[in-house]
Parts: C-alpha cells; sequence; structure tokens
C-alpha cells in the first residue's frame, strides 16, 4: 500500500499497558478535518492468527474502514496486543480487556490534553477486527459494555476445531506445508518472559502459518476458561450488540463455517439478536479491494451504521 494511505488522518501513539519494561502500544486516528466536536469511535483490532501483525501495518488495515470513519468523522483507535507463543491466549485477552479500560477512563483525557477541542463520544462505540482482530471484536462485543456494534471480518471464532487443533495440508493464501521445525527453532530462541507485542509482516508469518498447518495453535494459545473462546462464551453471556460478520467461501486462512456455525448459535439462543450476516466468494481478506459503494459492504454498512449512530 501507498505509505499515504493514513494521509487524511493526525495520527498519535500512547501506551496503554507496561508489562515489566515492554510497553503496549495504540494509535488514534483523528480525521484531519475535524474540528473542536465530540465524535463517535471506531475501535479495530488488526489480524495475523495472534501471531504476528501490528495496529497500522497498512497492507492489512482496510481502506474501506478509513473511508467509513472518514464520511461519519469517527476517531479511529488500533491497538497491539501480547502475541503468540511467547504469551498466551489468556495474556493477549488480558490484554484488549485492559485496553478497554483504558479507552473509557484515559482515551477522552489523552484527546482533551490535544487542545484541538475533538473528544469521543462513549456511548458510540463500534470495534472492528480482521481474522484474529475478528476473534477479538467478538470477544469484545461478548465481554465488554456499551459496545454499540461490532463488525468482524472472516474472524477466527471455533479456536478448538480440528483446523487449528490437527495437523494436515492446508495452503493458506497457496502456501506449501510448512515443516514444525519452524515452530521448535522459533521455541528454542525464546527468551523467558519475553513479550511481542508487534511485528511487521512477513516477519514471522511463517511461524503463524506452521502452527496452524501443524495444528498447534492451541499448544500456544492455551486451555483457559470459557471466556476465552466465542462459542462457549455465547452460552453464559446474556445479550450480544448488533454484528455484521462477512466471510469468503473461498477461505483458505480460516474457514468460513466458523461463521456460519457461530452465528447460526447465537440465532437459536437469541433469536432476537441483531445479526447482518454474508458469505462472498473470495478468500481470505477478500474486502482488500472493497469499497464503500461494494454493494455486500454498502449493505451490511447501512445495518450498522443505523445500530452505532
Amino acid at each position: 500500500m501507498a505509505p499515504t494511505k493514513f494521509s487524511e488522518f493526525n495520527i498519535s501513539t500512547s501506551c496503554y499497558k507496561r508489562v515489566g519494561d515492554h510497553e503496549i502500544k495504540v494509535d488514534i486516528l483523528i480525521p484531519k478535518t475535524l474540528s473542536s466536536a465530540i465524535r463517535p469511535l471506531i475501535v479495530r483490532f488488526h489480524g495475523g492468527y495472534l501471531i504476528t501483525g501490528s495496529r497500522l501495518f497498512a497492507d492489512w488495515f482496510p481502506g474501506w474502514v478509513l473511508e467509513y470513519a472518514l464520511l461519519h468523522s469517527a476517531i479511529i483507535v488500533t491497538p497491539d496486543y501480547r502475541l503468540l507463543p511467547e504469551s498466551s491466549g489468556a495474556d493477549t485477552n488480558e490484554d484488549v480487556s485492559d485496553f478497554w479500560v483504558w479507552v473509557r477512563r484515559e482515551l477522552p483525557t489523552f484527546l482533551s490534553s490535544s487542545g484541538s477541542g475533538i473528544n469521543v463520544d462513549l456511548e458510540k462505540v463500534l470495534v472492528v477486527g480482521e481474522s484474529a482482530g475478528g476473534y477479538l471484536a467478538i470477544q469484545s462485543a461478548l465481554s465488554q459494555p456499551k459496545i454499540s456494534a461490532a463488525i468482524a471480518a472472516y474472524p477466527m471464532i471455533d479456536l478448538k476445531s480440528d483446523f487449528y487443533t490437527k495437523a494436515f495440508v492446508k495452503p493458506i493464501f497457496g502456501s506449501p506445508m510448512l515443516p514444525t521445525s519452524i515452530i521448535d527453532e522459533h521455541i528454542t530462541k525464546c527468551i523467558p518472559s519475553q513479550v511481542v507485542s508487534s511485528a511487521e509482516p512477513p516477519d514471522r508469518g511463517e511461524l503463524a502459518f506452521a502452527i496452524v498447518q501443524q495444528g498447534r495453535f492451541m499448544e500456544f494459545f492455551g486451555n483457559g476458561p470459557p471466556a476465552l473462546f466465542p462459542m462457549e462464551q455465547l452460552e453464559h453471556v446474556q445479550s450480544v450488540p448488533p454484528l455484521f460478520i462477512f466471510h469468503g467461501l473461498d477461505d483458505s486462512a480460516v474457514p468460513f463455517e466458523e461463521s456460519k456455525t457461530f452465528v447460526a448459535n447465537l440465532k437459536s439462543r437469541m433469536p432476537e439478536s441483531k445479526v447482518f450476516y454474508t458469505l462472498e466468494p473470495g478468500d481470505h481478506a477478500f474486502d482488500t479491494i472493497a469499497t464503500l459503494e461494494t454493494p455486500w459492504l454498502k449493505q451490511g454498512l447501512e445495518f450498522i451504521t443505523k445500530e452505532w449512530l
């Protein structure tokens, strides 16, 4: 992507959490056209199998999210979080929970300190995420109060399924089956108590593919309470904010059946839930070329805008 992808935004960086001496960072994107105002919020989580990726990696930042924020003069906040295998899924979810505390307690102060007169409306919060970020978006929707709506793009949802727990040929983006030695060599080099919360792809890309292809994802994510697993957490929540979930029928990285099953379970348990769900032709990240005028996306965003704003 061109380095000007974020050119219509002023970007500030803060630290929302420290783990030892390690700062976990968050970027705040404010449309340059904004003047003094209280504006709605979009929280966006990046993907990367919870193993790679970073908050402002341009190639993985959906252009339509930026367009959508500009259309509604919204502030975007996008955080990093601890990555596997140096940390666990429980650590990542703890970071996300702490991030939401920072949003509610510290973000308004951070914005007001800029002297711009711009602040955030915490009654209008939309959470968005792609792939592993879709998992974190759904986790947030299931666990956090005052989420107005959520968008999950081709989300990882069923982490205990065979796709993540069994070794078989999985041609992720056409990749050949990668050897387990890639994983073992990485683990051997890990420093005890090391924290990694950001990686610029292709760094750790082969590691991520190998962990999934070799069925070792849960080995590093860890078996924890139901709260770590959307399929299980769904059985314990009383309500879910409006959701827009989309997935590619040809997804080689995260099977579309995960989204299909989650939506079916949600509608079975809470028939009154508001869900806009669509399956479209395409592989993982098929929305890269989508714009706000792409029919399926336009329809889903019209649904979500009514709930968010």
